[in-house]
């Protein structure tokens, strides 16, 4: 049986702080059905009104992305300014599936005032990516393995004017996860990983995949 894909959009909100560069998470109710309790990057499915009466796919994720973020967290964002950098589709495995455009903004100081609706989102928080990936590593909070990956990325970043130079000068990737298992342990595999195509992650080569492990996404990725 196949699962309908909900298109959906994400804005990845950075700034610079006095640590270096920081992002914004919010905390997902712990009731809702869909990742209750996990700590995201504001946003949402698109709804037919995004598309402002055209057809144009990608307008109508800026437009959700936009909306979604002050839905859920009272910030307004110029959704020209938004710096595509990443698309994911859910795996044909998981119950409910999404097709997410995700976006780059950078904060200005009218930025700085966060509230989150209490029904969505009930918490937020503005840290660098690498204290969001310790504290999913100790299990402290919980994320998503795209935003594990995007995470990541950024944690590479110093400033917000690298994380942008970053994503203007790489293609942009379409990400449709594989799953399989190494170690006795989930493992995700994406485009660009030797073990991609044949589903087979001990495959030799380039690396592009996350592990489940004991709760907890680790990203590995290691071109050669």
């Amino acid at each position: 049986m196949n699962t309908e894909i909900r298109t959906a959009a994400t804005a990845v909100i950075i700034r610079d702080g006095d640590a270096g560069l920081e992002t914004l998470l919010l905390r997902r109710h712990q009731q809702l059905k869909v990742s209750g309790g996990h700590w995201v990057f504001p946003g949402g499915g698109i709804d037919p009104d995004d598309y402002l009466g055209g057809t144009d796919d990608e307008l109508a994720a800026r437009v959700a992305a936009v909306r979604e973020t002050h839905e859920e967290a009272s910030v307004v964002l110029d959704p020209e300014s938004l710096q595509f950098l990443s698309h994911w589709t859910t795996p044909p495995t998981m119950g409910r599936r999404f097709a997410t455009w995700f976006y780059l903004a950078v904060a200005g100081p009218e930025h700085s005032e966060v509230v989150v609706d209490g029904e969505e989102m009930d918490d937020f928080s503005w840290a660098t990516p690498e204290l969001f990936l310790d504290q999913h590593r100790s299990g402290e909070i919980a994320l998503l393995p795209p935003t594990v990956v995007t995470l990541t990325e950024l944690a590479r970043c110093a400033r917000a004017a690298e994380a942008q130079r970053f994503y203007r000068e790489r293609e942009v990737p379409f990400i449709a996860p594989r799953i399989s298992k190494y170690n006795e342990v989930v493992c995700m595999l994406y485009d660009g990983d030797a073990g991609f195509d044949a589903i087979d992650p001990n495959i030799e080569g380039p690396k592009n995949r996350c592990y489940l492990e004991a709760g907890v996404w680790r990203y590995e990725f290691a071109s050669e």
